[in-house]
């Protein structure tokens, strides 16, 4: 069975075509990233050199033979040097380029030499510039953006292929009478090796739009100044650790930190001055945070801290660390001089054992409590820390986390003092009876006849005055 090179190499053409034209339309969306505009450079010299390759019965020998590997020299640099900005966002070192300058020299000098022996030389030449791609890749990169594992893998193959094709070219002369000689093991290796590396091209872009993802998506949940996560996902944060927190029944504790006088930084330094002291200050207070806690900037001048497994004594004790390299930290102004800033802060707590979400406080419950134990510091003279009493979280706590557990014996109630019995209603007295009504005296009789006999009524009747 045989592979036939031309046909081989014509594919590798279009494939690194392809991964160009995909390049520069990427390069589109990530203008900025100049790791990407490095590798598309290495690809159009991996491109070049393989039309000098295909055009090589053409041209004189001796300087397409050099220019082509030249060129694919080039484009293996070029992807070595995309590599170390896109992982350690550093320049490519300087023994690099001197490897470089040492590998043109010596194929210079191995043009007279027949093929076998300079295809030989020239694929270790070739894995010495890809192995230290993979060892970047692993040794730094490896838990990075995913898809850049896949450029490791694939520059392992193409490292591994090319160490073949050495062997392979070393032992088998007769294989290697020219570049476009049909062979099996020539074509094979060839092939695995750059379509390998075409591949690791497709999983650069595949990482580098990986990572853009990652950026936007920090963006749209970190402030941009201070590197705090924003105040949207920081509740966020704090919504989900209350319902760990509820469903493993353990502490956890919110802390608001306020910079003291911070209009005042503004006022009379310059908004300059005034982003420098948020972006220290961030920087301060970060210093001295564990891994889990969770730093946010909830305001203009505001801070949170979200401190997972944490009781009222042990916040208490960070916010205090946190006020303390704060207050002895220097701030540097531009015109020269330095400025000092306090924090003053609220502490608000979850109990262990508040499992009950009718129990516990919720988000906006534990803000309140904080907000208004940070202005209770500010009440007091600013530069302070204000928390809730420990020892009454504590027994809450625990008698929540276990109400059987034996405690210390309480001190007695004092007992309630009986109460006096009520005195006795006096009796009503009984209501008098109502005296009788007096019967009604009977109308009199009409009197007796007197002789005098009214006009009106004399015999005869009424008769006119005279």
């Amino acid at each position: 069975m045989t592979l036939d090179p031309p046909t081989l190499l014509f594919a590798l053409l279009l494939g690194f075509l392809l991964l160009a034209l995909e390049l520069g339309f990427a390069q589109r969306a990530l203008a900025r990233q100049v790791e990407l505009r490095t590798w598309a450079v290495g690809t159009w010299l991996l491109l070049g050199g393989f039309v000098l390759f295909a055009l090589r019965p053409l041209l004189p020998p001796g300087p397409a033979v050099f220019s082509a590997n030249a060129l694919i020299l080039g484009g293996l640099v070029a992807y070595l040097r995309a590599l170390h900005r896109f992982v350690l966002d550093a320049p490519l070192p300087r023994w690099v380029w001197a490897l470089l300058g040492v590998a043109l020299l010596v194929l210079l000098a191995m043009l007279p030499w027949p093929l076998h022996q300079r295809s030989s030389v020239i694929s270790l030449v070739y894995a010495g510039l890809v192995l230290p791609s993979v060892v970047l890749i692993v040794r730094r990169g490896w838990r990075a953006e995913r898809s850049l594992r896949t450029v490791a893998v694939t520059m392992s193959v193409a490292c591994a292929a090319l160490l073949l094709r050495a062997l392979h070219a070393w032992q088998n002369p007769e294989q290697y009478g020219e570049i476009l000689q049909p062979s099996f093991g020539q074509g094979l290796t060839f092939l695995v090796c750059f379509v390998a590396v075409l591949g690791a091209g497709f999983g650069f872009v595949l990482s580098s739009f990986q990572r853009l993802a990652q950026q936007m998506e920090r963006l749209a949940t970190h402030d941009g100044l201070t590197g705090c996560i924003n105040r949207s996902g920081f509740d966020a944060l704090l919504e989900h650790a209350l319902q760990h927190a509820r469903r493993r029944g353990a502490p956890l504790a919110l802390v608001l930190l306020d910079i003291d006088h911070f209009k005042s930084v503004n006022d009379g330094h310059g908004h300059r001055a005034g982003d420098a002291v948020l972006a220290g200050t961030a920087d301060a207070v970060r210093s001295r945070l564990r891994k889990s806690d969770v730093f946010g900037r909830v305001g203009g001048e505001e801070f949170a801290l979200l401190l997972p497994d944490t009781d009222a004594a042990g916040a208490l004790r960070l916010a205090e660390q946190v006020r303390a390299v704060v207050a002895q930290h220097r701030f540097a102004l531009a015109g020269g001089g330095e400025l000092r800033v306090t924090l003053s802060g609220g502490i608000a707590v979850v109990a262990a054992g508040q499992t009950d979400a009718t129990d516990a406080p919720d988000a906006d419950r534990l803000y309140r409590s904080a907000d208004e134990r940070l202005y209770r510091a500010k009440r007091l003279g600013r530069d302070r820390i204000e928390a809730p009493p420990a020892g009454a979280a504590a027994d809450a706590a625990q008698a929540l986390q276990d109400p059987h557990a034996s405690h210390a014996p309480s001190p007695p109630i004092a007992p309630i003092a009986p109460i006096a019995p009520i005195a006795p209603i006096a009796p009503i007295a009984p209501i008098a009876p109502i005296a009788p009504i007096a019967p009604i005296a009977p109308i009199a009789a009409a009197p007796a006849d007197t002789g005098f006999t009214p006009r009106a009524a004399a015999p005869g009747g009424l008769q006119q005055a005279g």
